[in-house]
C-alpha cells in the first residue's frame, strides 16, 4: 500500500506538530566510524546539527527534539504560519537571502545582501507570497537542511547522486500524547542503540543539549531549541524553563513572548519519564549513578494528570516498528570499495614518503 504524499500530510496553514526522518544511501556514514573501509568521520559530528541551528534562526519552524545517529536522524519540527504572516514583505526578502548560498554574489560585495536583491523580491508581491509560505514549510526546512550536508559529503566522498533516500518520511502528530511519546522516542534513539549509558553522554539528541544547559551558570547553547514547557508555570505551580536565557534573548526566528514549549511538564520530569522508559529495554542502566531513588519513585504529571509509562512506552514502540529499518540492503559495494580503496592509497602514499624521508636522513 502506497503511503500518502506530503502534501496530503503537512497543512501548510495550520500550526502542526511533525515528525521526520530519513536515512543515507550506500550505506553512508553522517559521522562516526564506518567499520567497513575504517574511515573516520568523527569530522561530521557538528555539520548536522550547526546547519538546523542556522536555519531554524531564519525559518518559521520550530525544532522540538532530533537525534543524528550514524546512518540516519529524526526530528520533531513544528511549523509556524502564524509567526510568518507577522513579517513585513522586507523580513520575508533578508530571511530568505539569508539562508541562500552567496557564492554567486560578485566577490567585491563579500557575500553580503545588496539592497538591489531585496527591492527586487519585494517588488513582485507573488515572488513575497511565495517566500513567505516557504519560510514556514518543513519541506523546505528539511531541503535546505540535507542539501548542504549532502553535497559536502558527497565531495568528500567522490560520489554524485544521492546521499539521502529518495523521500524523507513525514508524519502529522495529532495530540500532546503524540508529542510526548515522539520527542521521547527521538530522544531516546541513541540509549535504545546502545551508544550511551546516559542521557547527557551522545552530543548529536536533543534531550543532551538541555541538559547540558539546564544550570542557570552555564553558557545556554540551545537557545535555538523550542523550550520544553509550554509556559511559566505547570500544573500551578512555578517552573524552571530550561534555557531561560535564550527566552529573554533576542531571537532572529520569534520574539520570546511569541515563542512556544513543547509540552506542559518540567524538564526535571521530562527527564524521569526518559529513564523509565530507557529501563523499558536497558535495564542495567539501572546501576547508573544518576539514577536516584527519588527520580525513579517521583510520579510524572502531564497536565495535572499521572503519566501511564506503559502506555507511552506502547507508543514508543509504534513508532519504532514505524522507523525501523535494516542498515545495509540498499548498499552500493562498488561505490563503498572505491572509497575504501582511495583511503588505503592514501595511507601508502603518506607512508612512502614518511619512509623517503627518512632514508634521505640517513644518507646525509
Amino acid at each position: 500500500m502506497c503511503r500518502l504524499g506530503r502534501y496530503e500530510i503537512f497543512a501548510k496553514k495550520e500550526v502542526g506538530v511533525y515528525h521526520v526522518y530519513n536515512r543515507t544511501v550506500r550505506k553512508s556514514f553522517l559521522h562516526g566510524i564506518d567499520p567497513y573501509t575504517g574511515i573516520d568521520y568523527s569530522y561530521r559530528r557538528n555539520r548536522f546539527r550547526d546547519r538546523m541551528e542556522f536555519l531554524s534562526k531564519y525559518l518559521c519552524v520550530d525544532v522540538l527534539s532530533y537525534a543524528i545517529m550514524s546512518n540516519h536522524w529524526h526530528c520533531v519540527l513544528r511549523n509556524r504560519p502564524d509567526l510568518v504572516q507577522k513579517l513585513t514583505d522586507r523580513e520575508v526578502a533578508v530571511r530568505w537571502l539569508s539562508v541562500l548560498s552567496r557564492k554567486r554574489v560578485p566577490k567585491k560585495h563579500r557575500g553580503k545582501i545588496q539592497e538591489s536583491e531585496i527591492s527586487k523580491i519585494v517588488n513582485d508581491p507573488k515572488r513575497v507570497e511565495e517566500l513567505r509560505s516557504r519560510l514556514s514549510n518543513i519541506s523546505w526546512f528539511v531541503r535546505l537542511m540535507c542539501q548542504t550536508i549532502a553535497r559536502e559529503c558527497n565531495i568528500e566522498d567522490d560520489c554524485t547522486g544521492r546521499f539521502f533516500e529518495e523521500r524523507f518520511k513525514l508524519n502529522r502528530l495529532l495530540d500532546e500524547a503524540d508529542v510526548l511519546a515522539c520527542m521521547s522516542y527521538v530522544d531516546l534513539n541513541p540509549l535504545r542503540a546502545g551508544l550511551a549509558d546516559s542521557l547527557e553522554d551522545y552530543q548529536e539528541v536533543s534531550i543532551g543539549e538541555r541538559l547540558r544547559t539546564l544550570e542557570d551558570d552555564q553558557v545556554d547553547s540551545s537557545n535555538w531549541l523550542a523550550p520544553l514547557e509550554l509556559s511559566s508555570e505547570v500544573d500551578g505551580k512555578k517552573v524552571r524553563v530550561a534555557g531561560k536565557k535564550a527566552t529573554n534573548s533576542l531571537r532572529t526566528t520569534a520574539e520570546p513572548q511569541l515563542r512556544r514549549g513543547c509540552l506542559p511538564m518540567r524538564l526535571e520530569a521530562y527527564e524521569r519519564l526518559l529513564w523509565h522508559l530507557a529501563l523499558e529495554s536497558r535495564p542495567e542502566l539501572q546501576a547508573n549513578e544518576a539514577l536516584t531513588k527519588q527520580k525513579l519513585q517521583t510520579p510524572i504529571y502531564l497536565r495535572g494528570e499521572t503519566i501511564n509509562i506503559a502506555q507511552v512506552a506502547e507508543r514508543n514502540m509504534q513508532f519504532e516498528r514505524r522507523c525501523k529499518t535494516q542498515l545495509g540492503k540498499h548498499a552500493c559495494r562498488v561505490v563503498r570499495e572505491r572509497i575504501a580503496a582511495r583511503a588505503a592509497a592514501d595511507q601508502q602514499s603518506s607512508t612512502a614518503t614518511g619512509l623517503g624521508q627518512v632514508t634521505t636522513r640517513t644518507q646525509s
